[in-house]
């Protein structure tokens, strides 16, 4: 039943496509017939079935797009990485800071001549006593101003038809207009000259003047021009002072003339000791005597001291000393350290004791140096450093007092951070 009622229901269908087509043929409309078509299908709904057709063909591209989009970043960022882990690099340049290292020893010499084994604070040399002379004149620093003047001489010409008599205390009028007194009471013959002595009425360093010409005021205005006096020399500016020996003087002298002693001793007694690399001296206190030509509160400028001393001598090689101290010092200081600096100039002797009849001398050794970061030192930990920034680093580095300066180079320079990489990181230390 089915069946027959589909044949049915298609031979309809049949029929009126047929008849569809017939009405076309009858259509008064022709195609040679130049007509304005408008489509009774509405624009929009022509672009509503175009659109599904357009969105299918473009999304594989947008896929495609956005899985080259994601491989370029992928590859940007494992070129980065290899780049930072590869090639990144940190140099720090430590400039260590210097540990000052005093040591303090003594050393026991011990005379040549002596058969005895030596310990390890004692050296071979020579301990000696040698007689010194020395003279010396010294001034006294106590002094007291009594008076002061200033004087001069004078050539008085008198060019007069008669003898002119002057008084002491006539005065002379320098070509200055300063004062001027004569000193004692002097006869000026007519046609004559004389010398005599002046001195100013006024004490003062200005009235000491050069050559002048000087009127004599106090005699009549017709006669000052025949009668003058004139000055070959200038006037000299004196003071009175009394000089007296105080306790001072003489302490201040003898010391002195201990040291003078000592210089003596090393321009005389040195020569005999020229193979040794030290010679030290010592001046016996308990064998100075002096002679002092002058006594506390004597009136006196100056005076004199004769003296006379046993000075002791002790002279040896400090080769041996040197490498002692050297290895002491070594040893004092840490395992990341080392001495930057040592010589024998860093050494300084100084004469203790002595005993003369065993011929043994005790001398003081001062010693400074100076430690420094060796050059694999590990008081820089690499492993502190990775991952930081320049900021880090130097909060980092200003924290440790073995360094006293540094410089921060990064490798590419545009990256500010240091490596996680450990072995990416090298320390320098800059000698």
């Amino acid at each position: 039943m089915l069946e027959e009622k589909n044949i049915t229901s298609a031979k309809v269908m049949v029929k009126k496509i047929k008849a569809v087509k017939k009405r076309v043929k009858k259509s008064p409309i022709r195609l040679n017939d130049n007509l304005n078509i408008v489509s009774a299908v509405p624009e929009a709904g022509f672009k509503l079935k175009e659109e599904p057709l357009a969105s299918k063909s473009g999304e594989p591209k947008s896929i495609y797009r956005k899985i080259a989009f994601s491989f370029i970043v992928l590859t940007l960022i494992l070129a980065a990485t290899v780049l930072y882990f590869g090639f990144s690099k940190l140099t720090i340049t430590i400039i260590p800071a210097q540990e000052k290292i005093v040591y303090n020893s003594t050393v026991e010499v011990i005379s040549q001549t002596s058969s005895s084994t030596l310990s390890s604070e004692q050296i071979y040399g020579m301990v000696k006593q040698a007689p010194v002379e020395q003279f010396k004149e010294f001034s006294v620093s106590g002094k007291e101003v009594l008076g002061e003047e200033i004087t001069g001489k004078v050539t008085i010409i008198n060019n007069y038809i008669k003898n002119q008599p002057l008084v002491a205390t006539t005065r002379l009028l320098s070509s200055d207009n300063k004062l001027f007194r004569l000193k004692d009471t002097v006869n000026v013959p007519a046609g004559g000259q004389v010398e005599a002595e002046i001195y100013a009425d006024v004490v003062k360093p200005e009235m000491a003047v050069g050559l002048s010409k000087f009127t004599l005021p106090g005699l009549w205005a017709g006669i000052q021009d025949k009668i003058y006096a004139k000055s070959k020399e200038p006037m000299k500016y004196n003071r009175k002072i009394k000089y007296t020996i105080g306790q001072s003087d003489i302490d201040n002298a003898v010391s002195q003339l201990k040291n003078d002693v000592l210089a003596n001793v090393k321009n005389q007694v040195g020569q005999t000791y020229k193979d040794y690399a030290k010679v030290l001296f010592m001046v016996d206190n308990n064998s100075v005597t002096q002679d002092v030509n002058g006594k506390v509160g004597e009136e006196k400028e100056k005076f004199s001291i004769k003296m006379k001393t046993i000075v002791t001598v002790v002279a040896f090689n400090d080769d041996e000393v040197y490498n002692q101290i050297k290895a002491k010092l070594m040893a004092m200081i840490a395992d990341d350290k080392e001495i930057s600096e040592f010589n024998k100039q860093n050494m300084s002797y100084a004469l203790e004791s002595f005993d003369i009849t065993q011929a043994t001398a005790r001398v003081n050794v001062d010693s400074m140096t100076k430690a420094i970061l060796k050059d694999g030192a590990k008081a820089i930990k690499k492993n502190n450093l990775a991952g930081l920034n320049y900021e880090q680093l130097k909060v980092y580095l200003n924290g440790l007092p073995e360094v006293a300066g540094y410089q921060i180079k990064f490798f590419p320079s545009f990256i500010k951070k240091a490596p996680n990489l450990v072995d990416r990181i090298k320390i320098e230390i800059k000698r």
